[in-house]
């Protein structure tokens, strides 16, 4: 086996010139321009997310400065001295890693060393990687050198963290900000690398690798070196698997069933990510970007632009999205971002991750109620039964909330409809009594018995069947014993017969006996008043000597 098949695929692959490197234009043509040109600055700072190239360009532009036969700028990688740095013998090329090198004493060695002239190159090229890891009194010792060094050095500082430098080094370096590798540009350079290897891999596959390299080129690199090994073509959910994360239809099954409140869904794919070993808060993000998705596919017009998946994915996320509303998914997305920030102080994280989402399931699970809603607005024949625990406080852990639906093809009415159906009814019932009783009343006098409609008029009225009852107050005794005259009965029976249409059958008797939904043509308007505050429980105080009053 070769050298270079045992070197890391990023190492082997490392850019050895600037035109190797991948974007970054706004660092590489100045440094260009600075090479050709034979002027260019004693120190610089590099900065940027790791995996950008920082100490790529760095080695490049120290072998381009040295090389003997440079290429418009490039270093040739052929001559003695690309050829010694290459291979990292050249002493005048130091590579020094300041997160175990970062003490005063460190400096100072190398300060004392840089007034020796280079034994081989024209400069000597220090590279100072992770240099915020100085200690303050490294940089103080630094300090001096980088402000009036040798017109031989030439200092590149190549750090993540810029604003742990202090400002009076950063103020003698040329500054130069390496920026995120754009995913095209990522996945562009993995498929050279798997064509030159003769690695079958996807599209989707290689853009899913850019997505989570997060604009590090050399993650990416050494992601793809994991897949290399890998039998058959390498598609999306490979790379998924091995990257630690879980697969799309994964992703999409718990978030039907949070949305769904599949609750039995939810506590298996947990139990499926534990026995896998999978990282649960890993998994959590995963599921928010996954439901970000949904969002994009909700509300965007060219899904396919800001989403990296495959045709079916996508169609996937869409019919999901089809059943839910914005709002709602939105609402899961937050609620999802704050469990995530639970989780990191809970000491079991499993269980707080079972709850969180068996809670949120609980709150957006709604969701999947509105098909059997809308049958019942459109058919009231259907019945739907719900039984909802509420836990007794809002912020209970684990909220147990049974909702049993069921849905019959039947005749049947809820109980709240028929109650309600049926306290309309017995008023209109009741109406419809005292409107006939009144029309009573009107034809006794109109057949000139005002005596008989006078003492009638208190009575209270109730009718079942073909049964009409007339009901007096016992300090009424004298109008009950005028109208229970067998005279008086049959008047009033008659009457009400040829209102009706049909015989009826007449009773009179005293209150003790009456029935309790009885109307009486007597003071209407505060019979219909209690009758009204009665069934919805409000208070009713009738002033009786205002009401007698009235009455006179």
């Amino acid at each position: 086996m070769s050298t270079s098949e045992k070197l890391a695929l990023y190492r082997q692959w490392r850019p050895q010139n600037f035109r190797d490197v991948v974007a970054q234009e706004q660092v590489v043509y100045p440094l260009l321009q600075s090479v050709r040109n034979g002027r260019f600055a004693h120190a610089f700072l590099f900065s940027g997310t790791r995996g950008t190239g920082k100490t790529s360009v760095a080695k490049i532009f120290a072998k381009a400065v040295n090389c003997l036969n440079p290429d418009d700028g490039n270093p040739c990688n052929e001559c003695e001295i690309c050829v010694a740095a290459n291979n990292g013998s050249l002493m005048d090329i130091q590579e020094i890693d300041a997160a175990s090198n970062n003490g005063v004493d460190d400096v100072r060695r190398l300060t004392s060393e840089i007034i020796f002239s280079p034994v081989l190159a024209r400069y000597k090229v220090y590279i100072i990687d992770e240099a915020h890891m100085l200690s303050q009194q490294a940089f103080n010792a630094l300090l001096k050198t980088l402000e009036e060094p040798p017109a031989h050095a030439v200092f590149i500082l190549a750090t993540t963290e810029p604003h742990r430098i202090p400002a009076t080094i950063m103020s003698r370096c040329q500054h130069y900000e390496f920026r995120r590798i754009k995913q095209s540009d990522i996945v562009r350079r993995l498929r050279l690398i798997s064509d030159e290897l003769g690695l079958s891999i996807t599209d989707d596959a290689l853009s899913v690798i850019a997505q989570l390299a997060n604009g590090g080129m050399r993650d990416a690199i050494s992601l793809l070196d994991q897949l290399h090994q890998m039998p058959g073509e390498i598609g999306r959910d490979d790379v998924l698997q091995m990257a630690g994360r879980v697969p799309d239809q994964f992703l999409h099954s718990v978030a039907a069933a949070i949305l769904d409140y599949d609750a039995d869904t939810l506590l298996s794919s947990i139990q499926e990510l534990v026995m896998s070993g999978r990282d649960l808060t890993r998994f959590l993000l995963d599921l928010s970007a996954y439901m970000r998705n949904l969002l994009i596919v909700k509300v965007s017009r060219d899904p396919a632009e800001l989403i990296q998946m495959t045709s079916g994915g996508l169609t996937r996320l869409s019919e999901l999205a089809d059943r839910f509303s914005t709002e709602l998914i939105s609402d899961g997305i937050a609620s999802l971002a704050r469990l995530n920030s639970e989780l990191r102080f809970s000491p079991d994280i499993r269980t707080s991750l079972e709850i969180g989402l068996l809670a949120l399931a609980s709150r957006l699970g709604g969701g999947h109620l509105a098909p059997v809603k809308s049958v019942v607005e459109k058919a009231p024949e259907v019945k739907v039964s719900l039984v909802q625990e509420t836990p007794a406080r809002e912020e209970a852990s684990q909220p147990e909330v049974i909702i049993e639906a069921e849905i019959k093809q039947t005749t049947e009415k809820t109980d709240s409809v028929l109650e309600k159906e049926e306290a309309e009814s017995s008023l209109a019932y009741e109406d419809e009594t005292l409107r006939i009783w009144q029309d009573v009343l009107e034809a006794i006098k109109e057949e000139h018995l005002m005596d008989l409609s006078l003492m009638a008029r208190p009575a209270k009225v109730s009718r079942k069947d073909k049964v009409w009852t007339l009901a007096f107050d016992h300090s009424l005794k004298g109008q009950h014993a005028c109208t229970s005259e067998a005279e008086s009965r049959e008047i009033i029976r008659r009457i009400l017969a040829d209102k009706l249409g049909e015989s009826v059958q007449l009773e009179v008797i005293l209150e003790d006996e009456a029935d309790a939904n009885a109307v009486s043509a007597e003071e209407d308007w505060v019979l219909k008043l209690k009758r009204i505050t009665d069934k919805r429980s409000i208070p009713l105080h009738i002033d009786e000597e205002l009401l007698k009053g009235g009455s006179e």
